[in-house]
């Protein structure tokens, strides 16, 4: 106990202080989303990391080369990782670029001159220079850029304009990280020109200086100033101008030797990019779907015109006429670029002969064309997922029978996930941007093919991470292998190159080769490989090597560059650095849709990808926009649906047994949703949702909630409790609530507080101790007993009986004050002082022995035709039941009594077996110790006070209305027992009919029982001293006589007509005799059945 409290408490101060930070973290406006931005990528909980350190030099296991050759590949080398690092960088920035509006929020118009929109306004101005800091690592990031590139041309010049002979090949590689490079700054160009801080940043400057002339000094305005200048550049200004006008000056500087084979080189490399852009002719929209290729030809075109590059005609027409047809071309979601206008403004001259100009901002594809393309891609993701299913086999069967057997299939299955996930990547986000180039709103069920892609991709990312272990075993060794291979080929290759003529070719190649052969000898890091790439790409496309080792060597080369890299690459296709566009596009990823994909999924396994890459996505766009997604994720949707679906079906099963027998069950198609239960909980900002747990604590609170409202249909909710544990395995909390049974119901105060609704809607049977509801709205009837009394009791104690009886009190005064006034009216006193004459006057002859039954007939007849209510009864019909409410009251009394004495026995399994005094005496105890000995003799003594009989409530009630109803005044109530007769006749009378009523339908107020009658009758003549006049009258012995009498006479009937025709016996004669039997025989039970609770309520009172 000690433990669970110390960490108990230790759970609610990290629960608080982890509120603090949240609260504390969403109040701070400066918060930095560069930082965040860097930490993108979310490792799982345990994580091996293979990769080999990326920062350190390769150049430093090299040896220096005398050879003059090496210095500008070793240079080339650097360069080419420098534009990969600052690649990777500016996708991240691009991402958190593209949040920048969402960051701002401003929904105000800049010229709203209220006090909300300055308010508003203002906020957006702060949340601007909350991101200032990120605009300057941007610039940086720009800067640094434009550096990189111009110590690239620089090397370039330097490189060809040595008389030796380099080849085409390794040129290409860095034109292609010079060209990616180009991209990016393009990118940050469009994104600063079509954002809302470049139209708000002349307000943000004048707002920023006007905030800062009273605070600061002449220095530091001088330093913001030039601060905000070259932000300014950034943001309003073209930034690919001031890298065209950086490299101008490169322009001086190449010398007449350099100028030929750059140009030479341009060429050759525009022609291939040329051959890269129309590779695929048959999808015209390719350019669309992935822009990287025309963005990067039209700016390498405008880099090498702008340095005065001669570019041939023929292929300046081409990349003219490519430009034409690609109007607008969809950079991501929301901003777009145009080719033609980026050649126009910084190439004029190119565009002076242009061809003809199109029409219209983008494609014009016809429908039949676009649903042939959704078909394509629908049939392609189908193709992918049966193709990733298959490879996630065959990798795990790899690694149950071992890998060191199968090194060659284990290197294809990791290179075919690699392809996969490139696949899965590039079919996605050419989808979105096919639709944006065309503007055609995405479908339902183009977004579906978007969340079944992602899904793949989370596919092969658990894969690679749930065998993380078997990858650092494996993969070293398959390293190994491939780095032998290659070390082989080299060697070969280097006796092939002995054999050349040119000393001096043959001293560059071997010395080319022996870098190579050091380079691969240590882990193949990026850096290195790149080195190694520059090397080996001199002699790749010479025609002197046999082309079988040319085509080898590329394979190599290639699967080892995939190898090296796999880890980042296989898990960072959800990283922001790899897939921003579909981080981007996830944002506007409807939730109707989401929800819809979501509720198809019925595999856990498919559900658990969902659920996590959605999960991922959400996480990244919360560190890039500074503020949680306000969309619901995949996980609420499913928990949201997974509660309606079970919580119907866990419905429609405990109800099974009202249905029907269907003639074909089996054609509903019932989805089953069982198996999502199960599925494994996933990571999200530190906290783990696990859909089992919120299934069971939303069917608690559930059946809490319902079984709380509708205590009477306890049953059902009881029964899905258990439907819920045998059918779904889940195990929901019990509600631990009182069922609605007989020991359970209406509790005793809301009954004290109703007495008089309580005493004229419920019928009291003596003998079972109960009452029972006359009539009801709901299909049940409630009912009251002794252990439903003394459960009340016990939840709120004994005290509660005197309450109870005082409130009774309160309503038998009432009562009792009609009573007087009905027996003081002048109608029924005139007629009861007649019938006391004529009792007074015969009571001591012979021939009276009882009081006669025709005249308390006829007595009932009389009050009959005084009147009768709006509902049809007699004034004697309302004065029985105002003694029958009595009787109830009086009943409630003794129904109390009994269920505070079986609280009280309920009470004795807390006391000891002897009656052993606790007290002290002399001893010392500690003085809690003695308080609480104290008030347990204190209880002890209040139960046997209440569980003895010593307390006579019924005594007390004749004690309290006795003196005031036997006054002397009170002279009209002495003939009370004189109307007793006509009264059990009417009580007689209602009661027949009211159980011929019970074969009836459609009928309401039926009680089978009332004995409160018969207890307020007898009440009332104990406390008027009347129960020996009573008992006077004989009426029971007249009533005797009389249903003798009746039964007689039907006899007398049927004999005579037996003696007159004995042969003819009339049939509705014979029906009319036993209707008239068993009319008296009915009356003959009910008498005996009053008489009989008569004689048990006269024990009460005695």
């Amino acid at each position: 106990m000690f433990a669970e409290d110390i960490l108990r408490d230790y759970g609610s101060f990290i629960s608080e202080h982890d509120g603090k930070l949240k609260l504390l973290r969403d109040k701070v406006p400066n918060r930095d989303v560069s930082e965040s931005a860097q930490c993108v990528y979310m490792s799982p909980v345990v994580e091996v990391n293979f990769m080999g350190n990326d920062s350190m030099a390769p150049d430093r296991s090299f040896e220096e080369s005398e050879l003059v050759a090496n210095k500008p590949l070793t240079t080339l080398a650097n360069l080419c990782n420098q534009c990969r690092n600052l690649s990777r960088k500016a996708k991240r920035f691009q991402l958190a670029f593209l949040f920048s509006d969402f960051r701002l929020d401003d929904t105000l118009p800049p010229h709203t001159h209220t006090s909300e929109g300055s308010a508003g306004l203002e906020g957006s101005l702060v949340r601007m220079s909350s991101s200032m800091d990120f605009f300057c690592q941007v610039y940086f990031l720009l800067n640094r850029m434009i550096v990189i590139l111009q110590n690239l041309w620089r090397q370039i010049a330097a490189s060809v304009s040595v008389p030796m002979d380099i080849n085409e090949v390794h040129i290409f590689a860095v034109f292609d990280a010079m060209s990616e490079l180009l991209e990016h700054i393009v990118v940050f160009n469009e994104l600063a020109n079509q954002s809302k801080i470049s139209t708000m940043w002349a307000l943000y400057k004048k707002w920023l200086m006007n905030l800062s002339n009273s605070q600061s000094a002449n220095l530091e305005l001088n330093g913001l100033s030039t601060s905000l200048m070259d932000i300014e550049n950034l943001i309003t200004k073209d930034f690919f101008r001031i890298l065209l006008d950086n490299l101008m000056e490169l322009k001086k500087q190449f010398g007449l030797n350099s100028v030929s084979p750059i140009t030479q080189h341009s060429n050759a490399y525009i022609r291939r990019q040329l051959l890269d852009v129309d590779a695929n002719p048959s999808n015209e929209l390719k350019n669309y779907e992935d822009p990287k290729h025309i963005i990067r030809l039209t700016t390498f075109v405008v880099v090498v015109h702008e340095l005065g590059i001669q570019m041939e005609g023929k292929l300046v027409k081409n990349v003219i006429d490519l430009v034409a047809r690609h109007k607008q071309v969809p950079l991501n979601r929301s901003v777009f670029w145009s080719p033609s206008g980026f050649l126009s403004l910084h190439a004029k001259t190119l565009m002076k002969s242009s061809a003809r100009s199109q029409d219209g901002q983008g494609p014009k594809v016809h429908s039949t064309v676009l649903e042939k393309f959704r078909l394509s891609d629908q049939r392609t993701c189908r193709q992918l997922g049966v193709q990733l299913s298959l490879w996630s086999i065959q990798m795990q069967r790899v690694f149950d029978v071992g890998v060191f057997g199968h090194l060659k299939t284990f290197l294809q299955l990791i290179l075919n996930g690699h392809s996969y996930a490139d696949q899965v990547n590039l079919l996605a986000v050419a989808l979105i941007n096919r639709h944006v180039a065309l503007m055609t709103p995405m479908t339902r069920n183009d977004w579906i093919v978007v969340s079944r892609l992602l899904q793949y991709l989370k596919v092969i990312q658990k894969t690679f991470e749930s065998n993380q272990i078997n990858f650092v075993r494996f993969i070293s060794s398959l390293i190994q292998w491939q780095k032998q291979k290659v070390i082989h080929l080299l060697h070969t290759t280097k006796k092939k190159i002995v054999v050349l003529k040119l000393l001096q070719r043959k001293i560059n190649f071997l010395a080319t080769i022996k870098l190579a052969e050091k380079s691969i000898m240590g882990f193949p890091s990026k850096q290195r490989l790149t080195f190694v790439n520059l090397a080996l790409g001199e002699f790749l496309d010479n025609r002197l090597l046999p082309a079988d080792n040319q085509k080898l060597i590329k394979s190599i080369l290639h699967r080892v560059n995939s190898i090296s890299d796999i880890m980042r690459n296989i898990g960072g296709q959800l990283n922001t650095s790899e897939s921003s566009s579909l981080v981007y596009n996830h944002w506007f990823l409807d939730t109707s849709v989401l929800k819809e994909y979501t509720e198809l999924q019925r595999n856990p396994y498919s559900l658990q990808n969902l659920v996590s890459v959605s999960h991922h996505l959400d996480k990244i766009m919360a560190m890039f926009r500074g503020s949680r997604c306000p969309k619901q994720s995949a996980n609420d949707l499913i928990i949201e649906f997974l509660s309606n679906h079970l919580e119907f079906f866990l419905r429609v099963e405990a109800l099974s047994h009202l249905f029907q027998s269907q003639d074909q069950p089996f054609q509903q198609s019932a989805l089953d949703y069982r198996l999502c239960i199960n599925a494994v909980a996933v990571e999200n900002d530190g906290d783990y949702n696990i859909i089992k747990d919120h299934l069971e604590n939303y069917f608690t609170a559930t059946f809490y909630n319902l079984t709380t409202i509708a205590p009477h249909d306890w049953k059902s909710y009881e029964k899905m409790r258990h439907l819920a544990n045998k059918v779904l395995q889940l195990q929901p909390i019990d509600d631990h609530l009182p069922n609605q049974i007989i020991d359970q119901g209406i509790d005793v105060l809301q009954i004290m507080r109703n007495i008089h609704t309580f005493a004229s809607s419920y019928a009291y049977n003596m003998n079972l101790q109960v009452f029972v509801e006359t009539n009801s709205r709901s299909k049940h009837l409630d009912i009251i007993g002794t252990r439903h009394v003394a459960n009340s009791v016990q939840t709120h104690g004994t005290g509660i009986i005197n309450t109870t009886v005082n409130f009774i009190y309160q309503f038998l005064r009432q009562k009792f004050y009609t009573f007087s006034t009905f027996l003081h009216d002048e109608q029924i006193k005139s007629r009861l002082l007649k019938e006391l004459r004529f009792h007074t006057e015969h009571k001591h002859s012979k021939s009276y022995q009882s009081y006669p039954y025709e005249r308390a007939d006829s007595f009932l007849k009389k009050i009959r035709r005084l009147g009768c209510s709006s509902n049809g009864e007699t004034y004697m019909d309302l004065f029985r039941k105002v003694i029958t409410q009595v009787g109830n009251a009086v009943g409630y009394v003794r129904l109390l009594q009994a269920g505070s004495k079986n609280a009280n026995f309920r009470n004795r399994s807390y006391k000891t077996r002897f009656d052993s005094n606790f007290s002290c005496g002399g001893s010392k105890v500690h003085e809690a110790t003695e308080g609480s000995i104290r008030e347990y003799e204190k209880s002890l003594g209040h139960m046997k006070e209440c569980y003895s009989d010593s307390t006579n409530y019924f005594k007390l009630l004749l004690q309290g209305f006795q003196p005031f109803l036997c006054n002397p005044h009170n002279h009209h109530l002495r003939t009370f027992y004189l109307i007793t007769p006509a009264l059990i006749m009417n009580y007689i009378d209602y009661r027949v009919k009211q159980k011929l009523k019970i074969y009836k339908k459609d009928q309401t107020k039926i009680s089978l029982f009332e004995d409160g009658f018969a207890i307020g009758l007898v009440y009332i003549l104990n406390m008027l001293n009347q129960q020996t006049e009573f008992h006077e009258l004989g009426w029971s012995q007249t009533i005797t006589q009389h249903l003798n009498a009746e039964r007689s006479k039907v006899r007398d009937i049927l004999a005579g007509q037996q003696r007159t025709a004995p042969e003819q016996l009339d049939e509705k004669l014979h029906q009319t005799v036993a209707i008239t039997e068993r009319h008296v025989n009915a009356y003959e039970h009910e008498y005996n059945l009053l008489y009989a609770t008569l004689s048990s309520s006269e024990i009460f009172f005695q």
